[in-house]
């Protein structure tokens, strides 16, 4: 009987006991086993929910009490976080790799070829995906408003733009994959209208960049980088937004490979139920804003070239409603903004023979942009078109360019070469445009020339030749120079001409409703600038962290600047200013390891008018502006804290009333901040995200005198933000 009984114990001692599971973990780089090395198996298959947290020893093994099949994560300071389940033994070995902390992306706009934002001669800002996602930022006024150098203002009716360096946004040119957006009004792009729902970085250049991307880039370039690669075989993305003052925002993206080639589509929507202070009226001071968008691309890759096609559709529809009219309050004047842009382009870039590439850009962009005013029954709510022609109004503009650029690397020993054609042609038609229809055009030849002189020393001179068919373009040279102290310490310095011909809505545009009234102005003359920055740069790389200082100063002469000024009464027009001159410094410390990526910076930028027709000049006063991000993994619950924050200081300046007299005005200074908590669940499939946006509460600053016209109501206030709200977002993320 004994001999029965002793094996069916034994059977039982084996099927109801936990097997013994080595397991191995290794650098995946340099095979060396990780001693240390903290790994947890969350579940462990027919072993009743066991949970396991163990460390390898010191030749990086360690020996667990689990069956396979089981799920294992790991995480080591240093090192990606992995997580796989494990089926078999060989499984068990364990290879993890080594995280990079490198505070340089990889950056296009104005490069011979792709290139670190630290060897690039240009200053180059790059703000990745992972921060834009970490603020929260669906549009690029969201991501600008906390950015250093950077100031954002606002209109409630043209919508929100941006100066760079103290110059203001005519001189900015904005571009999405190298192509200029089109549809500025009153001189400026309203960020708000430019979605970051695809963007994979944004990169902003900071000062003129004429010789390369023509007019517009006068005080810089902001260049949104889109996703054009599926890693996998497919990849679905999703995000929706809900802020508390009323803004419910929806977006997704695909992409899908098939062979050498891929299809990437993305399309949302945006809400924004408006927003007054007291809001006890139908009279919103934010105006109440629906958004949709989409975005499609075609890419096929060649052995040695790649051909992409890219659509994107843009449609706004902004609605103002007015005041209840004395004296029974029954009835109001609407006005409807609706907006729509499309763009169509066609690339191909590629490499012709071994370090022969070229990037050609064929571009088509349409901006339509109607007004219409309704006389409205509030009792009955039944509305009607007014009769008056000059309510509404309905103005197009279009943009044809075609771009071709050739780069040859090492012709010569550490030298190489770029040259192109950059060939625009703009029309704008409409009843608010003298003669009904308008058209400029723009064409150029440009080169570059980039030698490495020692091992060190990089100098790289550009010009541009222009021929603008209403005005007479000068050369427009630069040169810019970088040269490595050693390793770790850099310089840049740089001397660039600028040009910019006045838009064709600044020539013969006229807007004119209740809170504006402005007249273009054909006696305009281009400006040109005289540019000059200086910068020192730190950087310092281990496994470990990465750390970064950069400094820098800044000095534009711009004459002829192209401002408004008020003719008379109401009436606005744009002239030329004799002089305009901004000048500054900045430093910004940077810092990055497993845990954390923090940037922190100061910046003082002063800005003075000059005119031949007065005596003297006026004074150069300072604007201050301090900004801190940070992005923090804290050490429990995987919660990640993210916070942005920026200081803008007080601003005095200086209004046209004329081309010999000016106005002082001046706008007070406010703090911006926003804070939220994420968390990643089912391996960074879903994010959930809780914050607080304008933590300090900011809704307006006072205003002293004029700042250009565009109000005509005489607030005494500008507009920054619409108060403190509460902020949720869910995104998730399958391939």
């Amino acid at each position: 009987m004994k001999y029965i009984l002793y094996p069916i114990f034994l059977l039982f001692i084996l099927t109801n006991s936990e097997s013994k599971t080595r397991i191995e973990i290794f650098d995946s780089e340099s095979g060396e086993p990780i001693s240390y090395a903290r790994f947890v198996i969350l579940k462990a298959m027919n072993s009743k929910d066991t949970l396991v947290s163990q460390m390898t020893n010191k030749t990086g093994t360690a020996v667990v009490d689990c069956n396979l099949p089981f799920l294992i994560s790991v995480n080591h300071t240093g090192y990606e976080k992995f997580a796989k389940t494990i089926n078999t033994e060989e499984d068990c070995k364990i290879l993890l790799n080594r995280k990079v902390f490198v505070l340089d992306e990889i950056v296009t706009t104005g490069q011979f070829t792709p290139q670190s934002s630290q060897k690039s001669v240009y200053k180059i800002n790059a703000i990745s995906e992972e921060r834009i996602v970490a603020q929260s930022a669906f549009n690029l006024r969201e991501l600008m408003m906390t950015e250093m150098n950077i100031r954002v203002s606002q209109d409630n009716i043209l919508g929100s733009s941006m100066s760079i360096n103290g110059l203001s946004g005519q001189n900015v040119k904005i571009m999405i994959d190298g192509v200029p957006v089109v549809g500025r009004l009153n001189g400026n792009i309203d960020l708000s209208q430019i979605n970051l729902n695809n963007a994979r970085r944004v990169e902003i250049v900071e000062g003129p960049m004429s010789a390369i991307y023509g007019t517009d880039a006068l005080g810089g370039v902001v260049n949104i980088i889109t996703k054009d690669v599926v890693e996998d075989s497919y990849f679905i993305n999703g995000n929706s937004f809900y802020e508390s003052v009323g803004i419910y925002n929806f977006d997704g993206i695909v992409g899908y490979n098939f062979g050498r080639n891929n299809i990437i589509a993305s399309g949302g929507r945006n809400f924004f139920d408006g927003f007054s202070e007291i809001d006890t009226s139908r009279f919103k001071r934010w105006k109440p804003k629906e958004q949709y968008f989409g975005d499609v691309q075609l890419n096929h890759f060649g052995d040695n070239f790649s051909i992409r096609y890219q659509g994107q559709y843009f449609n706004e529809y902004i609605l103002n409603r007015g005041m209840p009219r004395a004296p029974y309050r029954e009835t109001a004047f609407d006005d409807h903004y609706k907006t729509l842009r499309l763009t169509n382009t066609l690339s191909m870039k590629g490499e012709v023979a071994k370090n022969r590439f070229y990037d050609i850009i064929a571009n088509y962009s349409t901006f339509t942009r109607t007004k219409n005013t309704y006389f409205k029954d509030l009792v009955t709510l039944n509305e009607r078109m007014t009769a008056d022609p000059a309510d509404q109004d309905t103005n197009t503009f279009d943009n044809w360019m075609l771009r071709a650029v050739y780069s040859h690397d090492n012709i010569l020993k550490s030298v190489s070469y770029q040259a192109g054609i950059d060939l625009h042609l703009s029309t704008a038609a409409g009843r608010r445009i003298d003669l009904r229809e308008r058209e400029v055009g723009d064409y150029a030849l440009f080169g570059s020339l980039q030698a490495s002189v020692f091992d060190n020393l990089i100098l790289q001179p550009s010009v541009r030749f222009i021929h603008n068919t209403k005005y007479e373009a000068p050369v427009v040279p630069s040169l810019n120079i970088k040269y490595d102290l050693n390793s770790k310490w850099s310089f840049r310095g740089s001397y660039a001409k600028g040009f910019r011909a006045p838009s064709l809505q600044e020539l013969h545009f006229m807007f004119v409703d209740i809170n504006h009234n402005i007249l273009g102005n054909t006696d305009l003359k281009a400006e040109t600038s005289d540019s000059y920055i200086l910068g020192i740069n730190y950087h310092s790389t281990s496994e470990m962290h990465s750390f970064k200082i950069e400094s820098g100063l800044f000095y534009n002469n711009v004459k002829d600047l192209i401002s408004l000024a008020n003719i008379e009464g109401d009436l606005y027009s744009y002239i030329n200013i004799g002089e305009f001159h901004t000048m500054g410094g900045n430093i910004a410390l940077s810092y990055i390891r497993e845990n954390i990526n923090s940037r922190i910076g100061f910046s003082y930028t002063g800005r003075q008018y000059r005119s031949s027709g007065l005596i003297g000049s006026t004074e150069v006063i300072f604007t201050p502006e301090v900004m801190t991000n940070l992005i923090y993994n804290l050490p429990f619950w995987d919660l990640r804290l993210n916070a942005f924050y920026k200081f803008t200081g007080r601003l005095v300046g200086f209004f046209a009333v004329s081309d010999v007299e000016y106005d002082q005005f001046e706008i007070g200074d406010f703090h911006t901040m926003d804070m939220s908590l994420s968390r990643d669940f089912i391996d960074k499939m879903i994010t959930f995200t809780l914050g607080i946006r304008n933590l300090f509460d900011v809704t307006e600053v006072d205003r002293i005198g004029s700042t250009g016209g565009f109000h005509a109501d005489g607030s005494a206030t500008n507009p920054v933000a619409w108060g403190r709200t509460f902020s949720a977002s869910f995104r998730f993320n399958i391939k």
